[in-house]
């Protein structure tokens, strides 16, 4: 059987679905934001690419057909794993409130991960409203 091609912004879709469940059911705080940081992972991906953006080590610009090729062209620059490339791809190609907005909900998700699953509802608050903002960016500079 031929296998269907990854549609990264289907994908964000997906995780959206998933996060609002979550949302509805008020149980798991921490996995309402985690479910935020995925969304928006796969919606830079599926609306961003592909696009022309600067080569780290040229003056020139250059097309990159998927976020994966791009985190593979710059990760020797920016860092070995895909959390740094991703948080440098967002600080360098999308605004001001968009990257603030990531940097939040990515410290908000990591924080939920891997220190303390019991999340304050201001933090919460700050997912729920960068996935949102987040969400609008990618929506309106869909490539």
């Amino acid at each position: 059987m031929p296998q269907k091609k990854y549609d990264a912004f289907k994908h964000a879709s997906h995780n959206l679905k998933a996060h609002n469940v979550l949302k509805k059911a008020e149980e798991f705080p921490d996995w309402e934001v985690t479910t935020a940081f995925y969304s928006c992972l796969k919606f830079f991906e599926g609306s961003l690419f592909p696009c022309e953006y600067q080569h780290p080590t040229k003056d020139e610009k250059v097309e990159y057909k998927s976020y994966n090729e791009y985190r593979s062209a710059f990760n020797r620059f920016v860092g070995g794993n895909p959390h740094d490339a991703m948080k440098f791809f967002v600080k360098n190609n999308t605004d001001e409130d968009t990257w603030l907005s990531y940097k939040e909900l990515y410290d908000t998700c990591h924080d939920s991960r891997y220190k303390n699953y019991v999340i304050h509802p201001e933090d919460l608050k700050i997912a729920q409203n960068s996935l949102a903002t987040i969400k609008a960016y990618c929506i309106e500079n869909q490539k």
